[in-house]
């Protein structure tokens, strides 16, 4: 009798913790799973692939900047001066065209009245199956994204978030009177600060590309392969939404990015898909597509760059610019003299890096 009495406290005691913690979590919420953020709390903003999709559905605006870390530089209040917006930045550092879009379902599907869209696509991933996803980075907070409170438990009841973020919280803001409020999404994942630029970084001990003697072609299997992506991934959503604008770009990747192509043979493969992407995208009338990579002053720069894809913040700054203005945007009368004049320069481009001007 002792023993079964026991046996029903304990479950009791046990229920109260569990109900407790889990109010926890749920009433903080790091995650903005429930709800907005509490105005007494401060928030970081540290972990795009559990924050996004809250900061989609809870937060305020009427735009977004997504992409990956190509975006990650962009900051939200040039975004919102220059086209007159509050908008939000969900970037995902290395997704997928898949990744991306999903998350920008999920937005329009939160209710939100979307003026403007602004997202990178990702220059060398055009070539990417449809349904491709990141693996690399751990388990994905599926749970964070479904609308299945069973499987919640592994938010309200996970021990990091409740000891390593939720209770450093509350005892920031109700013991030590630290100020509500959240990153800025200037901040949220921003890199460009605290990197090191220039051809040295890039290029390393490599100062010379020597051109493949074989050629990739552009295979039919990889032409369907861009179909689908490119229909899947980029243009179904804008057709479902014809009174949103969005603005698409491709990155424009360095030069030392095209001297890897040049040395494996696959410039004109490359080229190929991009304008057969192109092609799709441009038969959707509610999607402005720019490219830069006819910018050449920004491509064979390297002090713009610290790997051979990823560029400063100042160009980030820059493409808003020339966003605004038009410039690089690929239209059905111009598209074509684009990827012409794209293919000749990077086809006879001499990949020699010897005489490098540093910052």
């Amino acid at each position: 009798m002792e023993g079964k009495k026991w046996f029903i406290g304990f479950i009791i005691e046990l229920f109260l913790l569990l109900t407790g913690v889990s109010l926890i979590v749920i009433v903080v919420d790091p995650y903005f799973h429930y709800h907005k953020p509490v105005r007494s709390m401060f928030y970081s903003l540290n972990n795009e692939r559990s924050q996004n999709d809250g900061i989609l559905k809870h937060f305020e605006y009427d735009a977004v900047i997504t992409g990956t870390s190509m975006a990650q530089n962009f900051k939200t209040s040039e975004f919102n001066e220059i086209f007159g917006t509050d908008a939000v930045k969900v970037c995902f550092s290395g997704g997928s065209y898949k990744e991306i879009n999903e998350n920008l379902q999920r937005a329009f599907d939160s209710g939100h009245e979307i003026k403007y869209v602004l997202r990178c696509l990702d220059y060398g991933k055009i070539i990417e199956a449809k349904d491709t996803m990141r693996s690399d980075l751990g388990e994905y907070p599926e749970y964070l994204y479904d609308y299945n409170i069973f499987n919640d438990v592994k938010y309200i009841l996970n021990k990091e978030i409740v000891f390593k973020i939720c209770l450093p919280m509350l005892i920031e803001s109700y013991v030590n009177g630290k100020e509500g409020g959240r990153t800025s999404f200037d901040e949220y994942s921003f890199w460009g600060s605290n990197q090191t630029y220039g051809g040295e970084i890039v290029l390393g001990d490599k100062k010379e590309y020597v051109k493949s003697e074989e050629v990739c072609t552009f295979t039919e299997r990889e032409h369907a392969i861009v179909q689908e992506n490119i229909e899947q991934n980029v243009i179904k959503l804008a057709r479902e939404h014809p009174d949103t604008i969005f603005y698409y770009f491709f990155s424009p990747y360095s030069i030392a990015y095209w001297a890897g192509l040049y040395e494996a043979g696959k410039i004109d493969r490359q080229i190929d898909a991009e304008q057969y992407a192109i092609e799709l995208i441009l038969t959707c009338p509610n999607i402005k597509l720019y490219s830069f990579n006819n910018c050449w002053d920004i491509t064979t720069d390297l002090n713009n760059y610290k790997d051979s894809n990823h560029y400063g913040d100042w160009i980030n700054t820059d493409i808003l610019r020339m966003i605004y203005e038009g410039t690089g945007l690929l239209t059905e009368d111009n598209y074509q003299s684009y990827i012409d004049k794209e293919r000749e320069f990077y086809s006879k481009y001499t990949y020699r890096f010897y005489d490098i001007d540093e910052k």
